[in-house]
């Protein structure tokens, strides 16, 4: 097999990745909100880079921004019979962004696909299944309370009552959706073509530490936990600061550390116990009415809680449970728990996994497996056809915040790697 180095164009990676990152709000680098003039903008640049790479464009129903790359082979096997099968493999990431993000979640792994398309148009190489190469829908969580649009629509997961949500400033997401081309309706189902699908392949930047800190070059990811969140409404009795005397207060906030501070040691102790991923982090605190001298008598929090085990999910709740009913006590307090969203986790396929594992050997790059901790597109496209991610280094595993960072190396080696299962996929294994 070639080295790494020949299947991609490290320039080109990183022009596209600057202009990317130059499509953003001037005063909060890196920002590319889902449906925002920026995002507008970056569809646009990236639907010429589609189309520059001969690929045909067009939004589906979900919204998410797809350039084809035909098979000539099922082309001419269509025409001599109309009802034969057309397998497809899909490679592909997100280009929104979280608030004053970073430049490489998600955009790398839409700029490594492009770099799969280059190779395969350098070479003249016909595939033996249609190529499509995806930007999905607003992978980051938005204003409506839904990350993953697209690849959720893909997998008959949207709603009526997701569509029908509106913002602060009063915008449906199903209009939303409507206005950038898609259809603005709820899923019919999985997409229709799902039992042709072969293969569905994410690049990713890790987002943490362990390739980085081991030296290795991948990571094969083996499973997208499973994300849960939950409010948590605390109701205590306002009051006059100066006036009301400490013993017997009803401090919506006293009530509402205690929960925060248990929450963080059973997660820890739960962590330290099992050996898969888990986490639970409560990030978002609204107090009321949040002046200096009241007492707080209303407390809103949301609760995130991501697990790679039923077991590790179920026990932290039932002990959560506990926590909850004593705090009521002691605080004396009311309290509410109530779920917002779930995602079960999502295993990776297995055979995907090896293929990955061993395109990443014969390319002379270390790799290891390695768990998500964060959510992804793959995790919903698994649910209906065979997928798998794998993880490129970042530095000091930050992301989400401007200092995010990866090498244009590190993205020619994911590439790379993408592009010899792809040929491996097809039997042109060696290019």
């Amino acid at each position: 097999m070639k080295d790494y180095k020949s299947y991609s164009n490290l320039p080109r990676i990183g022009d596209a990745i600057d202009a990317l990152a130059g499509i953003t709000e001037a005063d909060r680098p890196y920002t590319r909100l889902v449906f925002s003039p920026e995002f507008d903008q970056g569809r646009v640049w990236l639907r010429d880079a589609f189309t520059a790479a001969g690929l045909g464009c067009h939004v589906d129903a979900g919204g998410s921004l797809i350039g084809l790359r035909p098979s000539q082979q099922l082309a001419n096997d269509a025409a001599r019979d109309p009802d034969a099968t057309k397998p497809k493999l899909i490679i592909g990431s997100h280009i929104d962004t979280v608030p004053s993000g970073g430049r490489f979640d998600g955009i790398a792994g839409v700029i490594a696909a492009l770099e799969v398309v280059h190779y395969l148009n350098a070479g003249d190489i016909d595939l033996p299944f249609d190529l499509e190469i995806v930007d999905y829908l607003g992978e980051e969580l938005n204003v409506w309370g839904t990350s993953c649009l697209g690849s959720r629509h893909m997998a008959g997961l949207v709603t009526a009552e997701m569509l029908a949500r509106t913002d602060a400033d009063g915008r449906v997401l199903g209009s939303e959706i409507a206005r950038i081309g898609g259809s603005g309706k709820p899923s019919n189902g999985v997409r229709p073509d799902a039992a042709s699908i072969i293969a569905c392949l994410e690049l990713h930047i890790e987002q943490a530490r362990v390739l980085e800190n081991g030296g290795h070059d991948i990571g094969v990811v083996t499973a997208i936990p499973g994300i849960y969140r939950y409010g948590l409404s605390i109701t205590g009795t306002a009051g006059h600061s100066g006036t009301t005397v400490m013993e017997g207060r009803q401090d919506a906030l006293v009530a509402a550390a205690d929960i925060i501070q248990a929450v963080s040691a059973v997660a820890g102790e739960i962590a330290r116990s099992d050996n898969q991923h888990f986490v639970a982090t409560i990030g978002k605190i609204d107090v009321f009415p949040n002046g200096a001298a009241i007492v707080p008598g209303q407390v809103e929090m949301t609760l995130d809680m991501r697990a790679q085990s039923d077991r590790a999910r179920d026990d932290f709740l039932t002990r959560l449970e506990a926590i909850l009913t004593r705090t009521e006590t002691e605080r004396r307090c009311g309290i509410s728990f109530n779920p917002l969203a779930a995602a079960p986790a999502a295993p990776m396929a297995g055979r995907l996994m090896n293929l990955l594992t061993d395109t990443s050997t014969a390319l002379g790059l270390s790799v290891i497996n390695i768990s998500s901790g964060a959510g992804h597109d793959s995790a919903h496209l698994s649910r209906f056809a065979p997928a798998a991610m794998i993880f490129i280094p970042c530095l000091d595993g930050r992301s989400h915040c401007p200092e995010e960072f990866a090498t244009n190396e590190g993205i020619a080696k994911g590439a790379a790697v993408l592009t010899a299962a792809v040929l491996d996929l097809a039997g042109k294994a060696g290019g």
